[in-house]
């Protein structure tokens, strides 16, 4: 058995590697490249992790949009081919090492399986029912399983704390590097351009970037960093409030009104939820604010990125409310319309298990893309596994008595929160840019509490 599941990762690994080959002068490097990483990921899974997340914000992209036929692309990430190989390689040695069983329990586990399996379900109905191109939607499931593929394996692999404080340093370089490119590529791809992660947007295209994800990515960074301001000692926490005002600015050019919503209740989750330090975090708060404010850069694009939304010419779809005559320019109209199609239209055609992955189109907002896709039950399954999420690190947080343990589970916390609110107006919860840090940390915080657990019971 075991050398049956070494031959199929290596299979899987090699066919992944020619998906990703646009042209035959690059089969045999990638080939090579795909032995090498293999191999790597086989003898040494803890420094393969780390290879793992210098990818996950610096990797190219291949547009295989020919692939289906369509005229929807599909996009393959370096990293997405890398992951799977990593995670076959692992799958291999965890077989033959058999150190590790390869199933094992985690709390958010149950939630995951039940939602994958409602999205192949709804997805092979739509199929069968003619409504689905399965050349598309297999691709964009497999995207949904990525993440899942991630978090088992990171669970997996992590033994200690001290693995994860090496993971957080990796993490804090990406993070340094990003937003050197961020501020680089918003002066240097011309008119329009607004602050985005790498290799998403040639310069001199910058409408095709997606600033969103880069805005994703720093609601994650800045939970982490609110939650070692209020729980690390007083000496350990300098660098970590240096490193948010280093990065506030590239988040502001991302010019994310959703980003922007989400750190506004990123901060007030802070305070609420934080056990000290909270004068001080209204503080930073106010004093982040006031910053913004006294820059007439950073103020003059945010105010009038904000105002657009609700004034100017481009103000011209009418909502009537209630409360009066609501105008939104197209965009904004754009998501509140994915709200009421989401419920009105797609939602009364398969109540239960919704339309299937890419059955509806690609909705604007998070929630109406769940509700439209896997029905009532992928809805309650999703924030049955948002809920779990929250419940284990408020638990973990509330009774650890490491500093460093509860700083990242209240970060988490604070990050979630923030990714919640910008998935009102954005898609958050399938971007891959910001789906695999989450994921990522989500392992690490489940490990933890695992951890935790285990040292109360022997002492």
């Amino acid at each position: 058995m075991p050398i049956i599941i070494v031959l199929l990762a290596l299979a899987a690994a090699g066919w992944l590697g020619f998906m990703a080959a646009t042209g035959a002068q690059y089969s045999l490097i990638l080939l090579l490249g795909t032995v090498m990483v293999g191999l790597f990921a086989f003898f040494s899974p803890r420094l393969s992790l780390v290879l793992l997340i210098f990818s996950m914000l610096l990797s190219p992209e291949i547009n295989l949009a020919g692939l289906a036929g369509s005229g929807r692309n599909i996009v393959l990430r370096y990293d997405d081919v890398l992951l799977l190989i990593i995670f076959f390689s692992w799958l291999g040695k965890t077989a033959i090492v058999k150190d590790k069983p390869l199933v094992f329990r985690s709390p958010v586990q149950n939630p995951i399986l039940l939602y994958t399996f409602v999205c192949v379900l709804s997805t092979a109905f739509g199929v069968m029912g003619g409504r689905i191109n399965w050349e598309i939607a297999i691709f964009y499931i497999l995207k949904y399983v990525e993440y899942f593929f991630l978090y088992f394996m990171v669970f997996n692999i992590i033994e200690s704390k001290e693995e994860v404080r090496r993971y957080l340093k990796a993490g804090a370089v990406v993070a340094a590097l990003v937003t050197v490119y961020a501020v680089w590529y918003y002066f240097n791809a011309g008119p329009g351009a607004r602050a985005s992660t790498p290799f998403e947007a040639p310069l001199g295209n910058p409408e095709e970037s997606e600033p969103a994800s880069l805005g994703g990515y720093y609601l994650i960074i800045f939970g982490l960093l609110f939650g070692m301001i209020s729980e690390m000692p007083f000496n350990n926490f300098a660098w970590s409030f240096a490193a948010m005002a280093a990065m506030l600015p590239a988040f502001i050019l991302t010019l994310s009104r959703s980003s922007y919503l989400g750190l506004v209740f990123s901060g007030a989750a802070i305070i609420f939820l934080s056990r000290q330090r909270r004068l001080f975090l209204i503080i930073v708060a106010a004093g982040g604010v006031l910053a913004v404010s006294l820059s007439p850069f950073l103020m003059e694009r945010a105010k009038g990125r904000v105002a657009e939304t609700y004034t100017g010419s481009q103000a011209t779809t009418v909502f009537n409310t209630p409360l009066g005559e609501i105008r939104l320019e197209e965009s904004a109209a754009l998501r509140v319309k994915s709200w009421q199609r989401s419920v009105y239209f797609w939602l009364p055609k398969n109540v239960l298990i919704g339309n299937g992955v890419t059955g509806v189109g690609l909705s604007d907002a998070q929630l109406p893309l769940v509700i439209a896709e896997t029905g009532v039950i992928g809805t309650v399954l999703w924030l049955w596994m948002i809920a779990v999420c929250f419940k284990v690190s408020w638990r973990l947080y509330r009774a650890s008595a490491d500093p460093f343990v509860r700083s990242l589970s209240l970060g988490y916390i604070i990050g979630l929160v923030g990714l919640l609110w910008q998935s009102t107006g954005v898609n958050t919860f399938i971007i891959v840019r910001v789906m695999e840090p989450f994921w990522f940390l989500t392992a690490i915080i489940m490990k933890l509490s695992q951890i935790e657990g285990e040292g109360e019971r022997t002492s």
